[in-house]
């Protein structure tokens, strides 16, 4: 086995410091670029509520929209079909994989109206392509966007 010098050392740490934190920047863009997905309300009260969703090139691998409406109230539809629904939270599931660059339009109508404001809400999970960044938005009327942890 080789001793390395005290200038040899550092030179091959501050080499394996550099590769390390071109993987976290290379991290942090492929999550910059989850960032662009972007929800907002189109109609966040009646018994019609509908939203869009704008999905960036490239598209992620899988997206996942949690809506949440009061609990117990009846779904009569939803566009695209919802994957599952708990009633006792109110929580709505929708699975979207194989998704394109553009605009997803989603709707579903109630068994009974939403009057105010903040009776609704939802949220958006998703995934790169490369399985190696997840990210989470929230849906609001005003588009906010929600920040990245860790980047």
């Amino acid at each position: 086995m080789t001793k390395l010098s005290l200038g040899a050392q550092r030179s091959v740490l501050l080499a394996v410091l550099l590769v390390m934190s071109l993987f976290v920047v290379v991290d942090c863009a492929v999550a910059a670029d989850l960032a662009e997905i972007r929800a907002r309300y189109s109609q966040p009260r009646g018994t019609k509520i509908s939203w869009k969703i704008h999905i960036p090139s490239p598209p992620p691998a899988a997206v996942i929209v949690l809506q949440s409406i009061p609990p117990g109230t009846i779904i009569k539809n939803s566009s695209p079909s919802h994957s599952s629904y708990d009633s006792a939270s109110g929580t709505v599931k929708w699975l979207l994989s194989a998704v394109q660059p553009g605009t997803i339009k989603m709707k579903m109508e109630l068994g009974r109206p939403i009057r105010k404001k903040g009776e609704i809400h939802g949220k958006i999970i998703f995934q790169d392509t490369s399985s190696r960044a997840i990210a989470e938005g929230s849906m609001t009327s005003k588009n906010k966007k929600k920040a990245i942890e860790g980047c």
